[in-house]
Order: structure tokens, then sequence, then C-alpha cells
């Protein structure tokens, strides 16, 4: 199970010597709510704030997208940001999964593929 959305948090804000006040401005919300969000007390930030918060801590977001994602239970995408084809292969992957139309072995082709291009870009 991954790290709680608050400990990675916590984790990259020390790692960039930030406090909770130097964080909490550029982020328009209280030391106090950082605090809570922090220690696990709130709910994990929507991805826009996140990734203001990495671009802050001069950090990668994925990690926190991540546990983001996990904490919450479902994974945050904002479609009609999206190109063309990707809100057509996004849709059509979440709908396939959703009415149970995709198989194992599709699953683990669509995995291999993405492992390949990640792979490509370390």
């Amino acid at each position: 199970m991954p790290e709680r959305f608050g400990e990675v948090l916590r984790k990259q804000r020390r790692q960039a010597g930030k406090t909770l006040a130097d964080l909490a401005k550029p982020l328009g919300v209280s030391v106090v709510y950082l605090s809570d969000v922090e220690r696990g007390n709130r709910k994990p930030f929507n991805n826009d704030r996140i990734l203001k918060a990495a671009e802050f801590l001069r950090t990668d977001a994925s990690p926190l997208i991540e546990a983001a994602d996990w904490e919450r239970g479902f994974i945050e995408y904002d479609i009609t940001k999206a190109r063309p084809l990707e809100a057509d292969v996004v849709g059509g992957l979440v709908t396939g999964l959703a009415r149970g139309g995709i198989t194992d072995e599709q699953l683990r082709n669509i995995q291999k593929i993405l492992h390949k291009n990640g792979d490509q870009n370390d």
C-alpha cells in the first residue's frame, strides 16, 4: 500500500527545506489546514493544487498524485483538458473497465505498452 498523501507531502516539503507557512501561502490555504492535510485529518488536495505544490517545492508531482488517488479511491482526470485521441482512449478504457469488457490479457498488453513507454522516458 502506498504512503498516505499527507506523509508524501510532508516528506517533499521538508526535503525542499520549506515550512508549513512557506507552502500554505502559494496554495491559498492556512497553515492549520495544510497541517491537517499532512496529518491525514483532511482529504488530499485536488490535482491542480497538487501540481501547484509540486511546482513550488520543485519536486515531482507523480508521487503526490498517486498517493492522493489511492487515498481518495479514485483517479482524478479532467477529460476536458485532454487531446481528442487521449479523451477517446481514456474514456474507452474507463467505460470498458466499468462494464467488465476488458479482459486480463488486454490489460496485460496495455500494461506492457505503458511500462515500455515509461522505460523510454527514463
